[in-house]
């Protein structure tokens, strides 16, 4: 690691890393954890920046990873492509207010999420419209552009499919790429890159794919129940941290 880094790149590195194991235990989370934890430290926009590359690269692997990625591309192709739309759209208005009010935007998408996350009922998947596939993922998209974040908009469209775990995380799988390319295009026509922001995602980005890969090695170790509680005793403390800073 360079000896050039700051203190605060540091702690910045630490919390990518940190993202990325959860992200690999859990099988989700990277974006979730490591921005609302960054904004307590940097603005918002420099936050969504670092974490770009990162999330790009964690998705890709993911993919990889995922033998049902060819079918959730062709049976939901609308929400992958429109997130992409939204995300364009969602950094633009990010680019061009303050974004200090978006801390608690953030706060109170966090907060969805917990609410909505709990375990799914039984029953048949739920079929939905291309309309609605492309509504779904614009609605992510302005999401992903103004907070980084479209976790709980994933939950309730998961709760009321009931589509199988596999093929939604191939789904949002592929909806964070492009998502996160969007946004990527998007700090570029604005020349909103940031050079030291992605010079700091670069020297982290071998670092946090290696804790990604230690996350999921040690996936079949953990009681993912047990896990999932303390990650959300986690993000509730986040909450609160926010909330503060917004007051």
């Amino acid at each position: 690691m360079p000896a050039s880094l700051a203190l605060g790149d540091i702690v910045s590195i630490a919390v990518l890393l940190l993202a990325a194991y959860i992200h690999g235990a859990a099988g989700f989370g990277f974006p979730l954890v490591a921005t609302p934890l960054l904004v307590l430290s940097m603005d918002l926009r420099s936050a969504i920046l670092l974490t770009l590359l990162p999330t790009i690269a964690i998705n890709l692997v993911s993919i990889v990873s995922e033998p049902r990625w060819r079918e959730a591309l062709r049976r939901f192709w609308p929400i992958p492509v429109f997130t992409m739309a939204g995300s364009v759209l969602g950094t633009q208005v990010l680019l061009s207010v303050d974004p200090e009010p978006f801390r608690l935007l953030l706060a109170c998408v966090l907060v969805a999420f917990l609410l909505l996350d709990r375990p799914r009922g039984g029953g048949p998947e739920h079929s939905v419209p291309g309309w609605g596939l492309a509504l779904l993922g614009l609605g992510m998209g302005l999401m992903a552009g103004l907070v980084n974040i479209f976790s709980p908009i994933v939950v309730a469209f998961a709760l009321y499919t009931r589509m199988s775990t596999a093929l939604m995380v191939a789904t949002f799988n592929l909806s964070f790429i492009t998502s996160k390319s969007g946004q990527l295009m998007s700090f570029a026509v604005g020349d909103a890159l940031d050079p030291s922001v992605i010079r700091l995602a670069l020297i982290a980005l071998p670092l946090v794919l290696l804790a990604l890969w230690i996350g999921i090695r040690l996936r079949r170790r953990l009681h993912q129940d047990v896990y999932r509680v303390w990650l959300r005793r986690g993000l509730w403390v986040i909450v609160v941290a926010l909330l503060v800073q917004s007051v």
